[in-house]
């Protein structure tokens, strides 16, 4: 049997853990296939500017998300398509109302 690479194991332990925080899972969803700028996510969540930043600091540092200047606004997306099926596959298990079928997504 071959052995899984401890190193490989502890970032993907780490990324699971960052996406684990409510804040954080939350925004991922509201990401989804879409950008959204910073304003939006705080009305969404109901976080505090400084509170969200944190997280999404957090979140880009782990390259989970990416982010792009426009002006004066700063706008979120998933960096990773892999990030988005990992949060797809965790909306099916415990909100399957909320999830759509391929046709619906497009």
């Amino acid at each position: 049997m071959q052995e899984i690479p401890k190193d490989k194991v502890k970032e993907a332990s780490q990324g699971l853990s960052a996406i684990g925080h409510e804040l954080r899972l939350s925004v991922l969803c509201l990401l989804l296939g879409r950008t959204m700028c910073v304003q939006e996510l705080m009305e969404a969540t109901g976080a505090a500017q400084s509170n969200l930043s944190q997280h999404l600091a957090k979140m880009r540092m782990l390259g989970i998300v990416e982010n792009e200047k426009r002006g004066q606004q700063v706008f979120y997306r998933i960096a990773n398509p892999a990030w988005e099926d990992l949060v797809l596959a965790l909306k099916q298990i415990y909100c399957p109302e909320m999830c759509f079928n391929s046709e619906d997504k497009e």
